[in-house]
């Protein structure tokens, strides 16, 4: 018996990375108007910002059903194996919701839920954690155990060039408090028990990138850093120049998908500290 790692699209982790973990990775669906696309297979990144940003009409999201949820843990549970099953956090979407209703209609499969606060590459790293573990041998509840020590690890800001998207997304938590504000402020994020907050108000673009840095720095060493993006290239490896000699383990590098860039919008960067 073997334990299989399960998540969902909005972890960003790249294709590469979950066939070499063998993870499963349940898409959820952007809409742009009448036509539906799922995360990370129907539309390449490329595409949905190039819609999001010159389309004229604002995507939203839906979360998988619970008989997507279903129909991969029948697969997964039919050899006897155990699931694992890792997910964006609770109060950004009703991934886990959906997945709760499907773990009631398999009462005699052990599958077990992780909710884990983080959102994006946040979330990959924890899943690979859990990944590494199983296939290592670890039990199910070994494997609950090493994701939620991580998820209380691992901190996620975001530098956003505008709350616009966050805000049209019904997303945006306790950001709101920043609406209303300059035109000009920058808001870094940051997710506080699995709930966007603003951590700081920074009055120019350049500041802003500056500050974010700083944030990065303050805590170094990580165990692991992620570095989250949908900026130009020679922006990105400002970042991973500064990023790489604070983490004790390689970089995680990787574009924003459809679904978090859905509320992020274009121009947006974000890292994921573990801390030591």
């Amino acid at each position: 018996m073997t334990v299989k790692i399960v998540t969902d699209s909005t972890s960003d982790m790249p294709p590469e990375l979950a066939a070499e973990l063998g993870v499963t990775v349940i898409p959820l669906t952007v809409f742009f108007g009448e036509e539906a696309f799922k995360d990370g297979i129907d539309i390449t990144r490329d595409e949905f910002m190039t819609r999001l940003t010159t389309g004229g009409v604002f995507p939203h999201t839906s979360q998988p059903s619970p008989g997507d949820f279903l129909e991969v843990y029948k697969k997964l549970t039919e050899a006897g194996d155990d699931v694992v099953s890792i997910h964006i956090s609770d109060k950004l979407s009703g991934t886990l919701n959906s997945a709760r209703s499907a773990v009631q209609d398999l009462p005699n499969a052990r599958i077990e839920l992780v909710d884990t606060q983080l959102t994006s590459l946040a979330l990959t790293l924890v899943v690979r954690a859990a990944a590494v573990a199983a296939s290592g041998g670890a039990t199910a509840e070994e494997v609950v155990r090493i994701a939620d020590e991580a998820s209380s690890k691992i901190d996620l800001f975001f530098l956003l060039d505008t709350l616009e998207y966050l805000s049209k997304g019904g997303r945006i938590g306790k950001a709101q408090a920043l609406i209303g504000g300059l035109l000009s402020i920058k808001p870094v994020l940051k997710l506080v028990d699995g709930e966007l907050h603003p951590h700081e108000k920074v009055r120019t673009r350049a500041k802003a990138l500056a500050r974010m840095k700083e944030i990065a720095a303050e805590g170094a060493p990580y165990e692991e850093i992620a570095l989250i993006h949908e900026l130009a290239a020679e922006d990105v490896q400002a970042f991973e120049d500064v990023l790489r000699p604070l983490s004790k383990a390689p970089l995680l590098v990787g574009r924003i998908g459809s679904v978090i860039g859905t509320h992020t919008g274009p121009n947006v960067i974000g890292f994921a500290l573990w801390r030591a």
